[in-house]
């Protein structure tokens, strides 16, 4: 069972994770990385239950969603100057 966990579910989310990376820019992929915090708190509070501080986890949600709109609005912006 660990090494099923250790080699090979992680293995391929590394993988997985890693071949994302390559297809996004840098702002995005920063968000990305940071919001696997609280993805983290979410399965921890889904799986198993335990308590967490709802209103600062929407909060911290809403605020990785309106950087990854600016980051998608600025990305656009600067596209078209370029053409």
């Amino acid at each position: 069972m660990l090494a099923w966990l250790g080699l090979v579910a992680s293995g391929v989310g590394y993988f997985a994770w890693n071949q994302g990376a390559t297809k996004v820019d840098a702002g995005t992929l920063a968000i990305m990385n940071n919001a696997l915090v609280p993805a983290g708190l979410i399965v921890n509070l889904v799986i198993w239950n335990r308590d967490a501080d709802i209103p600062r986890l929407l909060l911290g949600a809403l605020i990785i969603v309106a950087s990854l709109w600016l980051n998608h609005w600025w990305s656009q912006r600067r596209q078209a100057a370029v053409s």
